[in-house]
This record gives C-alpha cells, structure tokens and sequence, in this order.
C-alpha cells in the first residue's frame, strides 16, 4: 500500500471523492487534482486535507478494506454455522463481482481486486482477525477440528473466498446460496476436519 495510514482527521465528503476517484481511475490515474473535480473544490483543498497523492491513495484504500470487511461481518455475524457463514461471505464476494461495471472512465477492475493488488497484506491481516474467532467457535461447536491452528485455518477460508472473485469456481451456480454452502462445505469445512452432512 503506497504511503502510511493517514493520521489525520479527513473530511468526509473528501475521503469519499478520494475512494470515489481512485475506484474508477486506479492508483496509476488518481490524482489530487482528480480527487478535487470529483468533489468540487480546489486541488489546495485537498491538497491540504490529505497531503502527499500517495497519503491520499492510502486513505481511500483504508477506507475501503474497512468497508469490505464489515460489510462482509455483517452478512457472516448473522449466519449459525462456519460453513453458512463462509457460504454467505462466498455469495457477496460473487455479487459484488458481478455488479463491477465499466463506466467510460473507470478501470476494469472490481474493489476487491484492487484491494489485494494494492493493500493486499493489510486487508488478509483484517480478513484474518474476522474469521479467527469464527473457526474458533466452530471448534468448540465440533463443526471442525479441535486440533486446527484458528489463525491459519481462518487464512485457508480468507484465501479459498478470495478465488471466488479471482477464479470463480467451475459449476457452481454462485447465485445459489444451496449450491455454494456445498461447494464450501465440500471444498473449506470438510478440509478443516468438518462435518458437511448437516
């Protein structure tokens, strides 16, 4: 990830141009002064909010791994199982996938690409610490082994997830929540010493 976490208290409507302008141009595009026509305000604006083009590149990318991971805490905290909620945080990778369009002046690339092209250790490290306490209720629960190490068992299910978006599965219907509780049953929890017949 270019630069350090920005420190400093940013605006708002700021740090959403700057995320704005770095999704549909790319890190090699963004530009303060980009960040300053999708706000409406001066580059000395933004120039003074955020400082450095690199500052301003790390802003926007914290922001959205902190976007993506909550979102998917949200969709995982509301299902029972570890395979369900691995099945669900599978589904919204999928949909988000798909809803990645092209606009005339955007790069082909979807947000989660561009996370891991760009901020790739920061958001498994986050990724990582969601799905650790999650393997280690499954232990407790006799949905995977006892015997599993949770921080490396959590980085397998973190990275299987990734593929769906970088290289989606073979004849899985990802519009299907059944058919992908199966494939991740079969594919991430039977892996992890589980039980997938439930």
């Amino acid at each position: 990830m270019p630069g350090a976490t920005v420190t400093r208290t940013l605006p708002p409507p700021l740090l959403s141009a700057a995320t704005d302008t770095l999704r549909q141009l790319g890190p090699r595009r963004f530009s303060l002064t980009a960040v300053a026509e999708t706000a409406g305000v001066s580059r000395g604006t933004v120039h003074n909010a955020f400082g450095t083009r690199d500052d301003a590149i790390a802003a926007a990318l914290d922001r959205l791994s902190t976007a993506f991971i909550e979102t998917m805490a949200v969709e995982v905290n509301c299902q029972n199982t570890l395979a369900e909620q691995v099945a669900a945080a599978a589904v919204l990778i999928s949909a988000h996938r798909r809803r990645s369009t092209v606009e005339p002046r955007s790069i082909n690339q979807s947000v989660l690409v561009l996370l891991l092209e760009h901020g790739g250790e920061e958001l498994m490290r986050r990724s990582v610490q969601l799905w650790t306490p999650l393997v280690r209720t499954a232990q407790r629960t006799g949905e995977v082994g006892d015997g599993l190490d949770a921080s490396r068992a959590a980085e397998w299910i973190v990275r299987l997830l990734f593929s769906f978006e970088l290289l989606p599965p073979m004849r899985v219907n990802l519009d299907n929540p059944r058919a992908v509780r199966r494939f991740v049953c079969d594919h991430i929890v039977a892996g992890l010493g589980g039980d997938c017949r439930g």
